[in-house]
């Protein structure tokens, strides 16, 4: 089997090769980047002999289908914005796909492709990471005991402990954070979504140690744009999102947020026109790469209330994730850049059968998933609490 993984030596994309080269199984992986040489960087450090890298502008359609052309599957760790010409590109060349969300907005855009998706026999797995992706699964799980369901939260806590002398350290893509600091995040209720003000809802809320109590807001996600299409037929009336940051990143980004930092409209600068953002962008990367052993936690927590046989009650799954240090990642590198493998390997292997645009929790055989994540001591806690009426 040929596996494609477009941005393949970026922070998650690399940790999603990392994880194909240990299945037996896969003939071939194309590390596809913008930048080639960090793309050969990161193949270097790896050691396999099935990886392949090729150098991808996938603004460019001509050279992105043929690049695909071939494939069995064909995994998107590029920055979300770019999602909708790679599902192009899998559609006509009857590539399987999928990506590590679209921030709510830019999954809706790729649902509308169902039709196009199935009728290239073809899956196209949207938001398979950690939330989204692990979050969704453990929404499955619970949807599947029961007869109804009223309302889906999504809770992901974090922590990193990880000494740095960077001034912000930010666990995955500084762009995707702006954006669900400064973009309205949408609530689903009663058959519509509700736009929120950014940094709103904020709740205490108690995760496990070593994240503890955190302060979490609404954020923009994908799972409030696929659950009330993926479990409609269960009368789900309410979802939302929340994410708890590290209260020391929070305020950092708050501060430079309420600056203008959040902008990526021009700013003229002594007659030259700059983004603020991408200025923020350069800065962050200016600092060099820390050695320093990763030290972070994520809690990822599904809440989803209900009836079963006549009775209300209430669902608990979540999932703790450590640094994996095997690999050296931290734990938001890993539960975002590992799952994409493991859905993408189900792919190839022809254990995903459904056919169209989804988000996981409606394609993706949830027990098998899990079963597979066992191999990383990733386990699933279950609560179930029964509510009196």
């Amino acid at each position: 089997m040929h596996i494609v993984v477009l941005g393949g030596a970026g922070a998650m994309g690399r940790v999603t090769v990392r994880a194909l080269t240990e299945y037996p199984d896969v003939d071939q992986i194309t590390l596809a980047d913008y930048n080639e040489v960090r793309a050969r960087e990161v193949a270097a450090s790896l050691y396999s002999r099935v990886l392949a890298v090729k150098q991808i502008d996938v603004t460019d359609e001509t050279r992105l289908r043929q690049l695909v052309r071939g494939a069995d599957v064909v995994l998107s760790a590029v920055d979300y914005v770019y999602n909708l010409p790679v599902l192009k590109a899998c559609i006509h060349e009857h590539a399987h796909y999928a990506d590590l969300g679209g921030l709510f907005h830019m999954s809706r855009t790729l649902l509308a492709l169902h039709e196009e998706v199935a009728a290239a026999g073809i899956t196209a797995v949207l938001g398979m990471g950690g939330t989204p992706g692990i979050t969704n699964l453990l929404a499955r799980l619970a949807v599947e005991r029961l007869d109804n369901v009223e309302s889906i939260k999504v809770q992901l806590g974090c922590s990193d402990a990880t000494p740095s002398t960077a001034p912000l350290v930010a666990p995955y893509s500084i762009r995707t954070i702006l954006d669900e600091f400064t973009k309205e995040p949408q609530v689903f209720q009663d058959g519509t979504w509700h736009a929120q003000r950014p940094l709103s809802g904020q709740e205490d809320l108690l995760f496990p140690p070593p994240v503890g109590h955190a302060m979490a807001i609404y954020s923009l996600h994908s799972e409030c744009a696929t659950f009330p299409v993926s479990f409609r037929d269960k009368g789900i009336r309410y979802v939302s999102f929340k994410i708890a940051f590290p209260g020391d990143f929070m305020s950092k980004l708050k501060f430079l947020v309420d600056l203008g930092f959040g902008s990526n409209d021009p700013l003229n600068v002594r007659g030259v026109g700059v983004s603020p953002r991408e200025v923020l962008a350069r800065l962050l990367e200016t600092f060099p790469s820390e050695e320093a052993e990763a030290q972070d936690c994520d809690i990822l927590r599904v809440v989803t209330t209900g009836e079963h046989d006549g009775q209300a009650c209430e669902i608990t799954n979540q999932m703790k994730v450590l640094p994996y240090r095997p690999w050296g990642v931290s734990a938001g590198a890993f539960d975002t850049g590992m799952p994409l493998a493991v859905v993408g390997h189900m792919l190839a292997r022809g254990e995903i059968t459904r056919r169209g645009a989804f988000g996981p929790e409606a394609c993706v055989p949830a027990e098998a998933f899990f079963e597979k994540l066992l191999r990383y001591n990733l386990h699933v806690e279950s609560i179930i609490t029964e509510k009196n009426t």
